[in-house]
């Protein structure tokens, strides 16, 4: 055999794998720039970019958002957000509002994040920075402790609750970012008050600790640290936790 065959084999096979390798980038640019291309709304609805979105949506959800989230399910000790439940602080579970908070985040120090609100600390000479809000006694926080637990059928002293509810509509100012009816804004990521889903826990003792210390839960922001492409992915990855019953795995 002649020796300069080898030599040509290994030209041969090289070409071929940069050949793979170019395919291979030319397919995910494609796949990329349909995903850029497409409405974020729909994309769960298109089968073929919905696959590529949440493959990579998920590569992406478990590097950078997993150490918190986990697999999506709640964790609220630490205050974090159950992903699968379909129930939304901020905006109501649109890929491109999720995409805005993986960019920009909450309360993260970027200018274009969700910054609007935050739980006053009410146990505080000075409850929040932002408004002029007066701090609660140790009595106000325990009625409306009663008032919140009686909204949910388990408050143990009515009196107490019928005072709390006063002090919602007037001197703490509840009212303005938890709207009258108690039902939340999210818009301002203020949560609604009458269903059952609590992101620090809905006890007594944890009402009491949200009530004296306040609430300022941090989203991180990833626009410096995620391409375009990579934050759409996860956001649209994160719509379908919420949606996993009627959307297929990646």
């Amino acid at each position: 055999m002649p020796r300069w065959r080898p030599t040509w084999m290994i030209v041969v096979a090289l070409f071929a794998v940069m050949m793979t390798v170019a395919l291979v980038r030319g397919a995910q640019a494609r796949a990329d720039g349909a995903l850029m291309r497409a409405d974020p709304e729909r994309i769960l609805n298109m089968p073929a970019l919905a696959r590529s979105a949440l493959a990579q949506g998920h590569d992406g959800f478990v590097q950078h958002c997993a150490s918190c989230h986990g697999a999506g399910g709640p964790n609220q000790a630490r205050g974090v957000p159950d992903l699968t439940d379909g129930d939304f602080l901020y905006g109501t579970g649109q890929v491109a509002e999720i995409e805005q908070i993986v960019l920009h985040g909450i309360r993260s120090g970027d200018p274009r994040g969700w910054q609007l609100a935050a739980m006053p600390a009410y146990a505080h000479a000075k409850p929040y920075g932002a408004e002029p809000i007066p701090p609660m006694t140790p009595a106000q926080i325990g009625d409306m402790i009663q008032f919140l637990r009686a909204k949910h059928g388990v408050a143990t002293d009515q009196a107490a609750a019928a005072r709390g509810g006063k002090v919602y509509a007037g001197s703490g100012g509840c009212y303005d970012c938890h709207g009258n009816d108690a039902a939340g804004n999210e818009a301002i990521g203020a949560p609604n008050l009458l269903d059952d889903v609590w992101l620090y826990g809905g006890s007594a003792a944890t009402l009491d600790r949200t009530f004296r210390e306040g609430r300022a839960g941090v989203s991180p922001a990833y626009a410096r640290v995620l391409t375009p492409v990579e934050a759409r992915a996860i956001a649209v990855y994160v719509a379908h936790l919420a949606r996993h019953d009627r959307q297929p795995a990646p």
